[in-house]
Parts: structure tokens; C-alpha cells; sequence
């Protein structure tokens, strides 16, 4: 029982990153919400990827972060975390010098 599930785990992300790859980011985000996948680590980082490559940062950030709480060895969740935090920490200083 317990490996019949993790493939259907598995398929729905192989099938998410397809319809992703595809263009259907929407499609792919809809498969990832699946309750099933909630505490899979890599569907949470594939939805990361989904939602920072639709510049959803706020929505990408929860997602990595969810991602490295389940997985704390992702070495690629904590770099798009970090891209991230700067991302949304820019501040041009020159703007405001007249």
C-alpha cells in the first residue's frame, strides 16, 4: 500500500513538471496542490520553482521554506531562499539622492 502511494506521488509530480515544461504553469500548480504531496519535499520545491519563475515570490519563499523544513540538506531551496530575500530586500539608494 505504502509504495502504490508513492508512486502515485510520483507520478503526479512527473506529470506536474511535464505540463510545467509544457507551459501550463497553472495545470502544474493545480496537480502540486494535490493533499498528498503537501509534505513531499520535492513537489514543494517543484512549486517554488513554478511560482519564482511567475515572479510569485511571497508564494515561492513559503514554498522553499517548506521545502528545507522537510529536507534541511536542499542546498538548492536554500539558494532560491536567498535570491529571494534579496529580490524583495532591493533598495536603490540613488533613487532618492536628487
Amino acid at each position: 500500500m505504502k509504495s502504490e502511494k508513492c508512486k502515485m506521488e510520483e507520478d503526479l509530480k512527473i506529470e506536474a513538471e511535464r505540463v510545467w515544461k509544457e507551459g501550463d504553469s497553472e495545470q502544474a500548480l493545480a496537480l502540486l496542490s494535490d493533499p498528498s504531496l503537501k509534505d513531499n519535499p520535492q513537489a514543494n520545491f517543484l512549486t517554488g520553482e513554478i511560482l519564482y519563475n511567475n515572479q510569485k515570490w511571497g508564494l515561492a519563499l513559503n514554498s522553499f521554506r517548506h521545502c528545507l523544513q522537510l529536507d534541511p540538506g536542499n542546498l538548492a531551496a536554500q539558494t532560491y531562499i536567498d535570491l529571494i530575500l534579496n529580490i524583495l530586500g532591493f533598495f536603490h539608494t540613488d533613487q532618492f539622492n536628487p
